[in-house]
């Protein structure tokens, strides 16, 4: 089973655009079974509004209404069926450091 991981991002791309492009750059090299692509919004045909992230089609809400956390990530593509990496450290924790590092540029 795979699991498709789509970023609609504004064009051009900045902020949380950027962000979620390098969380799911560690994600690919962490999980087996995921596929990612960054979908500029002026190509992409949906209704959602970027910045967005769509897991199998589906339409991931952060919390707080503004930014996905690693956590929010993890969970929403292992229910999807994500597979770790035979040796892959966790994820969440490199997903961390970008979100902290991020958000100190806030």
């Amino acid at each position: 089973m795979k699991v498709k991981v789509q970023v609609v991002s504004k064009s051009p791309p900045g902020g949380r655009c950027e962000i979620y492009d390098r969380f799911f750059f560690e994600i690919v090299k962490a999980y087996e079974n995921v596929y990612y692509c960054l979908i500029p919004s002026n190509l992409y045909e949906g209704d959602v509004v970027p910045p967005a992230v769509l897991v199998n089609g589906e339409l991931v809400e952060p919390e707080d209404g503004i930014l996905l956390t690693p956590e929010e990530i993890v969970e929403a593509i292992e229910k999807k069926g994500a597979k770790r990496r035979e040796g892959a450290k966790d994820v969440a924790e490199k997903l961390k450091v970008i979100y902290d590092k991020f958000l100190e540029g806030v």
